[in-house]
């Protein structure tokens, strides 16, 4: 099935979630000289237009980034944790232009002479989209573009050269087999690049309980029987028992950087405040789990 398109929630809840933790680990990379490989599975265009018609269909963005960043801008007594810093001023810096940064493009800024990315896409439209936007960006070898599914496509992209690096796998869950597809993908992804950071992000559903608590399950003792160190974190901007639609989504973080844990306890009450949807009825809420094997 074809018919998403990320244009539709660009900048939303779940984008900030999983951007602010992105910048965060892209940052950890950074504290070596030694160079890294990034892989994105579901790449999508890469950058978005914040007025798009798709994205005021569902309002999803302005009540995303867009209302975020006019709070930190109109009210003087908000405080910002200053581990989010990096993303919130990538993001008004391509505010000003009328845009937001997907995973692609934060990977790109982050992007050094001898690091290297891997981007899949597997939509017709989205993958021109996402050629002609980061090939402006990236003019060397160090930028590898695929027309593939990305559960085939990671099979021979692993491990990557460099082997320091991360994976960042965020597909539409519109297909019910993604729930069980993601789990092998990461444990074959963990089998061949045992030092890769793996992240997933993942929707959370009233209708999809079940799935979601495989699929944590399932790669908490991944996790465990490695060993290496686990992550999931959560924001909820509605309440758990809405019956239809988004409520939340989390992000799970296999072989997690040192003291991320900490700073996404840092950041998640912020977001949960100021994303909340309807405050006054759900103020908003977040879970962190974390294994330290």
């Amino acid at each position: 099935m074809l018919s998403y398109r990320h244009a539709f929630h660009a900048g939303n809840h779940a984008d900030i979630l999983k951007h602010s933790l992105l910048t965060l680990v892209l940052q950890s990379l950074h504290k070596k000289d030694k160079p890294f490989s990034l892989i994105d599975t579901h790449a999508g265009a890469g950058l978005y237009i914040l007025d798009d018609e798709r994205a005021l269909k569902t309002g999803e963005t302005s009540l995303g980034i867009i209302s975020l960043l006019e709070k930190i801008q109109n009210q003087s007594d908000i405080k910002v944790p200053e581990e989010i810093l990096p993303y919130i001023n990538l993001c008004k810096k391509y505010q000003k232009e009328n845009k937001y940064p997907g995973s692609p493009e934060i990977m790109v800024n982050y992007l050094r002479d001898k690091d290297k990315i891997q981007l899949i896409e597997l939509h017709n439209t989205e993958i021109d989209i996402l050629r002609v936007n980061m090939k402006k960006k990236v003019h060397d070898g160090r930028l590898g573009i695929h027309h593939r599914n990305a559960f085939d496509a990671i099979k021979g992209l692993l491990p990557p050269e460099p082997k320091r690096g991360l994976l960042l796998m965020d597909p539409s869950y519109e297909v019910d087999s993604d729930y069980e597809n993601v789990v092998e993908a990461f444990k074959l992804a963990h089998k061949k690049w045992s030092s890769g950071i793996l992240c997933l992000w993942y929707p959370l559903l009233k209708h999809r309980e079940t799935e979601l608590s495989m699929m944590k399950s399932s790669l908490r003792e991944l996790a465990a029987n490695t060993p290496t160190s686990f992550l999931c974190t959560e924001l909820l901007v509605d309440s758990p028992e809405k019956e239809m639609g988004l409520y939340g989504s989390g992000m799970a973080v296999i072989n997690m950087p040192w003291h991320l844990d900490d700073q996404m306890k840092n950041i998640l009450p912020f977001l949960a405040k100021n994303l909340a949807v309807n405050p006054e009825i759900f103020p908003g809420d977040f879970n962190l789990i974390v294994d330290n094997v």
